[in-house]
């Protein structure tokens, strides 16, 4: 369950070119590293790292509109892999796709997207567009 960190090229240009309307939600499912990887050799937490990358990461996010919908502790999986399991699990809303693709686009936020490189050991991040209408379970 390892070395999902980064979208690779090809899941990024297909997920630029969808046609979604108006607000979007990111689910995020986070397995942190025990020690995180710098390049540089730094030492530190991958919880340590990941905090770095919060608070470097947050200027870019409420520029873009984004904000914590809902976050939450993994507690245990009741459906999936057994050996699948997360250290944070939160929703990030955005205006727009495009918001969230201009967030990762800007070069401040590339500078600074290390941090989250070093402390994550695996990751998943699943885009919802807003459903329309109201229902149970629709």
């Amino acid at each position: 369950m390892t070395g999902f960190i980064d979208p690779d090229r090809e899941a990024f240009r297909q997920f630029a070119k969808m046609e979604i309307e108006g607000p979007v939600h990111m689910l995020n499912l986070i397995k942190l590293r025990a020690s995180a990887a710098y390049a540089d050799g730094r030492k530190a937490k991958g919880a340590e790292a990941y905090a770095a990358y919060g608070e470097a990461s947050a200027p870019f996010f409420q520029k873009n509109g984004g904000k914590i919908v809902w976050r939450g502790t993994p507690r245990f999986p009741l459906i999936g892999p057994s050996d699948e399991t997360w250290d944070l699990g939160f929703v990030a809303g955005y205006p727009s796709k495009d918001h969230f693709l201009a967030m990762v686009k800007d070069e401040g936020y590339q500078a600074i997207v290390f941090h989250r490189q070093a402390a994550v050991e695996t990751s998943r991040l699943h885009c919802f567009e807003a459903a329309k209408g109201a229902g149970v379970f629709g």
